[in-house]
């Protein structure tokens, strides 16, 4: 997560404690007298301790939205409230990960950031729960339990959700459908483009008169080319003798000849 998402998840969680969420959690006292944590800290700490795992959760998006639904489905069952997730999301106790690690997808995971010696011991009833739902003694190795729906009255604010979708609504129909007849693409007689997905091409178009605006001069269009054609290589991991083949293959193909003729 970087700096800005992560400014963007402790506003969030500081707007939740301003709203007052209702949010139930069990902040059952601590034997600890010295502990580093609150009661409540500690319980929800502890779930690592439970499940012996040092990672807990899914969070679908780190988005505002994202982060309202994560508590509202996982906040009762975690014993986590904005509070507790803000104070050790603070303190560096936690940290937020990518579910599938780095790249792999936009869900993310709350990691601890200390060993699980560090909190052995917070979790022992919660893994006695977990033991005796496993048929005693065989949940050493069981996982959180799906919860349950969340209640999305409040998590989502119905104002904001009818402003977005108006938005949504207003550029798609104010869009401009490309059709074969006005598209810059000549997708029917390429080799491999015609293989691609037609939202692909769509995006392409777009591009492509974006940079037919930029570009005045010939010149300055071959210079472009030369741009794009660096930005393959090193994108396409591809060598110059590639590169090189592919302009012989453009001069040489027929199927876009009829094209490129009527341009000259």
């Amino acid at each position: 997560m970087t700096l800005k998402e992560e400014i963007k998840v402790k506003r969030t969680l500081k707007e939740m404690i301003l709203e007052a969420a209702p949010i139930e959690t069990d902040n059952a006292d601590t034997d600890s007298a010295d502990s580093l944590f609150t009661p409540a800290e500690e319980k929800f700490l502890g779930k690592f301790d439970a499940y012996g795992t040092n990672t807990i959760g899914v969070i679908y998006s780190i988005s505002d939205i994202g982060i309202r639904e994560f508590i509202a489905r996982s906040g009762k069952d975690l014993n986590l409230t904005p509070g507790i997730l803000l104070n050790l999301l603070k303190q560096r106790i936690i940290k937020l990960v990518p579910y599938t690690g780095w790249g792999r997808n936009d869900d993310y995971t709350i990691e601890l950031q200390l060993s699980l010696d560090d909190v052995k011991g917070l979790g022992k009833e919660d893994k006695e729960k977990i033991e005796k739902g496993a048929g005693g003694g065989g949940g050493g190795g069981a996982t959180p339990p799906a919860p349950p729906a969340p209640e999305v009255a409040w998590v989502v604010k119905y104002g904001d959700i009818l402003k977005e979708s108006t938005k949504i609504t207003k550029k798609l129909l104010s869009e401009k459908k490309t059709t074969p007849d006005t598209a810059k693409i000549i997708q029917s007689k390429a080799r491999i483009l015609k293989r691609l997905p037609k939202d692909y091409i769509t995006h392409m178009n777009r591009i492509i008169k974006m940079m037919d605006k930029k570009t005045k001069s010939a010149n300055e269009k071959e210079r472009l080319i030369a741009d794009v054609l660096d930005v393959l290589q090193l994108s396409l991991n591809l060598s110059a003798k590639e590169i090189r083949k592919s302009y012989e293959l453009h001069k040489t193909q027929k199927r876009l000849q009829q094209y490129l003729e009527k341009n000259k």
